[in-house]
């Protein structure tokens, strides 16, 4: 019975044979034991991706029962029964380009080591949509959390026949090189330099993520010629940004109110928590070509089914101009992520690694958490909960630079008597005397009350959880121009201040338009954002996370798309950025 697998020129497709039977699998090896794929689908789509039956067929006849399948599409995305790998499937969902709930992470690399230590003949199998971001930043989880470096495959099951020919002619003419080496003069050959000392220190965490991105990148985005080189492979800058901040828990340098010890009962639980007082947006002035794309945009949404909404959501947030939206995941999710994070972790130090017998709590399973009813992922999983805009005299400025004119915008949070006043205003200029129906038709992607912004004396900002993630998303007018996902306190100064201290001066975080996701069409012409932050005292006693708002099921479920996405979708054609309407399409979505 002959097997092997060729590496088809056109990208990263290999073929497997087995006697008559002929598979092509967009399919790769990272190391010996971690597999990436592209998702395994049925029907029409079968064609541009995996067909379920052969990667079945081939992971059974490479494997036999020895793997076990990482899903990491929500529902709402797309689906198969886990009984189609004979159960063999646990899936940690996020949205596509997406961060993840950081919790994922623990939860996702402690599955897969658990898996692995069963079994030196065992693999993990790993798949998104087309297996890039999502599994490879879960890939790189893992591998970061292994005590030793991981290497690339060195197994003959894990190459190509074309592959494992090179590998085997390169280790025949190595054997050649050292005997003529050895055939030579003792004073003619070079000496090889002298092995590390066991005492040496190990590596950084910034080594260690480098090392894992590299392979990630080296292994599954191969250029078909072999010759050029390589795009990155985990390449949305809030992907990377996560890989960081889950190497800083791994080394033990993140800030130590995060998941330092063994969570205490909630009650006597005591978050930290950052007040963002605005967000300010540099970008040089786009070109007359670019601004008109936006306004057609705009009047494409308006005369569209979402156009009254949409027309009420972007002069709400903002007169029609530079706007931001913040979001994060649904609160109720996070905190049993969080709660089965705690549960599962290891009582040393060993965050990757899993407590024995903690695959149990409260009768459940951690894979039951995520079952085919989809109670977490079958509807939205980011949730919006605030939004800034430009209000006042001097939100806008202009300033001349040698390379032209550059454009500031800073953003402060809406209150509810802002919100009320561009109500007002929107009765007057709409002709419509119903306030309430003006409220119930923002889209539901963007559904938000103004009241759950935090409101203060002065309202000074919006105050958030520093452990928990945040979405900061940029539009002009209805057109997205960039998002960012962080966790601030991972960027802020440690530790946060102790009840009835002073906290210390605000902490600006400035973000460059290469560290922002989807800068797309008129979002090229970001420079950078910076978003002013400050720790916020205990005794302030202000709320924290203002809740998200949805209004009926249809909200819950998503919705309609947000019109943003047919605004970026318009520009990006017309542009050319056809990759960009990919992007477009998908930033409307979640």
């Amino acid at each position: 019975m002959t097997d092997y697998i060729r590496r088809i020129v056109s990208g990263n497709k290999a073929r497997f044979r087995d006697g008559e039977l002929a598979l092509e699998l967009d399919l790769v090896y990272l190391t010996d034991r971690v597999i990436i794929m592209g998702y395994p689908a049925e029907g029409l789509e079968s064609f541009y991706r995996n067909n379920r039956e052969d990667a079945k067929k081939f992971l059974e006849h490479r494997h036999g029962k020895n793997f076990w399948v990482f899903n990491f599409c929500p529902l709402r995305e797309n689906s198969y029964s886990a009984s189609f790998f004979d159960g063999r499937v646990s899936r940690y969902p996020f949205p596509d380009h997406h961060a993840p709930p950081l919790a994922i992470m623990p939860l996702a690399a402690r599955e897969m080591a658990d898996w692995l230590d069963g079994s030196p003949e065992r693999v993990v199998v790993l798949h998104c949509k087309a297996g890039k971001g999502r599994s490879g930043t879960l890939a790189c989880t893992y591998l970061l959390s292994c005590e030793e470096p991981p290497r690339p495959p060195v197994l003959q099951r894990s190459h190509s026949a074309s592959q494992w020919a090179k590998i085997r002619a390169n280790d025949v003419m190595q054997a050649i090189e050292h005997e003529e080496d050895a055939a030579l003069p003792l004073e003619t050959v070079t000496e090889s330099p002298a092995p590390e000392s066991s005492d040496a220190p190990p590596r950084s965490f910034t080594e260690s993520l480098k090392g894992v991105l590299d392979l990630h990148t080296a292994q599954r985005m191969k250029p078909p010629g072999g010759n050029e080189k390589p795009k990155q492979g985990v390449s949305i800058p809030s992907q990377r940004r996560w890989l960081h901040y889950w190497a800083l828990l791994l080394a033990h340098e993140a800030p130590v109110h995060l998941w330092a010890a063994p969570p205490s009962p909630a009650s006597h639980v005591v978050r930290p928590k950052v007040r963002l007082t605005h967000i300010t947006l540099r970008m040089r002035e786009a070109g007359a070509l670019k601004l008109n794309l936006v306004r057609a945009a705009t009047a494409l949404i308006d005369r569209t089914s979402l156009g009254k909404s949409g027309s009420v959501q972007a002069r709400a947030a903002g007169g029609g101009h530079v706007w931001v939206s913040l979001a994060r995941y649904d609160d109720e999710f996070v905190g049993l992520l969080e709660k089965w994070e705690a549960h599962t972790r290891d009582e040393g130090s060993r965050m990757g690694r899993r407590r024995k017998g903690s695959d149990q709590m409260d009768g459940q399973a951690l894979r039951d958490v995520f079952d085919d009813k989809g109670k977490w992922d079958d509807t939205k999983m980011v949730r919006s909960f605030a939004r800034l805009g430009t209000t006042g005299d001097g939100a806008l400025t202009k300033t001349v630079t040698e390379e032209g004119k550059l454009l500031t915008y800073t953003l402060h949070p809406l209150t509810e008597s802002g919100w009320v006043h561009i109500r007002n205003e929107l009765q007057e200029t709409e002709g419509n005397a119903d306030a309430g129906a003006l409220e119930v038709d923002v889209p539901a992607s963007e559904v938000n009350s103004m009241d759950d912004v935090t409101q203060s004396a002065k309202a000074r900002g919006v105050v958030l959880d520093a452990g928990r993630e945040v979405r900061v998303k940029i539009y002009m007018g209805q057109v997205f121009m960039c998002w960012i996902w962080l966790i601030p306190t991972f960027h802020m100064p440690q530790p946060p201040p102790p009840a009835g201290a002073t906290p210390p001066s605000p902490t600006k975080i400035t973000l460059t338009r290469k560290e922002c996701d989807f800068p797309l069409g008129v979002g090229s012409a970001i420079v950078d954002v910076e978003i002013e932050m400050d720790w916020l005292r205990t005794s302030d006693g202000e709320g924290v996370q203002p809740p998200a708002w949805q209004t009926s099921e249809e909200s819950a479920k998503g919705g309609r798309d947000e019109p943003a996405g047919i605004a970026a979708t318009v520009e990006a054609v017309t542009t050319g950025n056809i990759s960009g309407v990919i992007e477009a399409r998908q930033a409307a979505k979640d």
